[in-house]
């Protein structure tokens, strides 16, 4: 049975942060954040990592003033205490959005469309644009600066691709043009001192008739990322078959390699609220 704890947080802030440049939050996307968790449509997640969801009770946002005089959005609630400790620091809570810069159309534009968001203070804009340019080869790409506001500096590119696409591809998905996109993200990351080891985060995210599937590959290595994207949709697949017809959650797969020539995708243990 799960046991819950009273918390207090600040999710996101009008604070300058300065690995985007000292790009600030305006008070208008502030309020939005507070709208979309008191109306149930933003997921808690530990360090926007699909892979930490807390299971939460009786939210309340809040638009507050700091002692500095900046805006805040002040979170409470009640959380799954087993949750919120595998969930790191309380300072780990974080918002993530994405601007987009533009679209490549490429040779087929009657085709489902793609979506590349990658960290903009990772990549360069000219870097997400020429990926987009790669991958829109089979179908038109909308690519996106993606902006984490949060203590942790994750170097994540998230890549949203249909069914029916995902279908289409099969296997060949980590031998086709979104792949040589992919692997061009991963070998232009920006240099950051005393980083260079830090995994990329890739997270392909599929919406199916009922819920969604978030799948999570954590690797500097191109080819264990590859093999994941041969073997995804087969797991989309299987996740499909055992769906109900009526949910609307998220499914997480984590691509989990044993060695570097074998590794498979396992869902995620959510637990039960009981």
């Amino acid at each position: 049975m799960s046991s819950w704890a009273a918390f207090e947080v600040i999710v996101a802030t009008s604070h300058r942060v300065e690995k985007y440049g000292g790009v600030k939050l305006a008070e208008s996307a502030l309020q939005q954040i507070v709208d979309a968790l008191n109306e149930g449509k933003l997921p808690l997640l530990g360090q926007h990592d699909w892979t930490k969801p807390i299971r939460t009770q009786s939210l309340e946002a809040q638009l507050v003033k700091l002692e500095d005089g900046e805006l805040a959005v002040r979170l409470t609630g009640f959380a799954d205490t087993d949750d919120w400790e595998s969930a790191g620091p309380i300072g780990g809570m974080s918002f993530t959005t994405s601007e987009l810069l533009g679209r490549a159309e490429g040779l087929h534009p009657e085709n489902e469309s793609l979506g590349v968001a990658a960290d903009a203070g990772w990549w360069e804009d000219t870097v997400i644009g020429k990926a987009c340019s790669i991958m829109s080869a089979v179908a038109p790409v909308d690519g996106k600066r993606l902006l984490q506001f949060s203590a942790f500096d994750d170097a994540r590119v998230v890549l949203e691709i249909g069914y029916s696409a995902l279908a289409t591809f099969g296997p060949g998905l980590g031998s086709s043009a979104i792949w040589d996109g992919l692997k061009f993200l991963l070998a232009h990351r920006k240099h950051r001192d005393g980083l260079e080891t830090t995994p990329t985060r890739v997270e392909l995210t599929t919406d199916l008739n009922a819920g969604t599937v978030v799948g999570v590959i954590d690797t500097r290595d191109s080819d264990i990322a590859r093999q994941a994207l041969e073997t995804y949709s087969k797991a989309v697949e299987a996740v499909d078959a055992a769906r109900r017809r009526d949910t609307t959650e998220k499914i997480v797969l984590v691509w989990t390699s044993a060695d570097p020539d074998r590794g498979s995708w396992v869902p995620l243990d959510r637990g039960s609220d009981e």
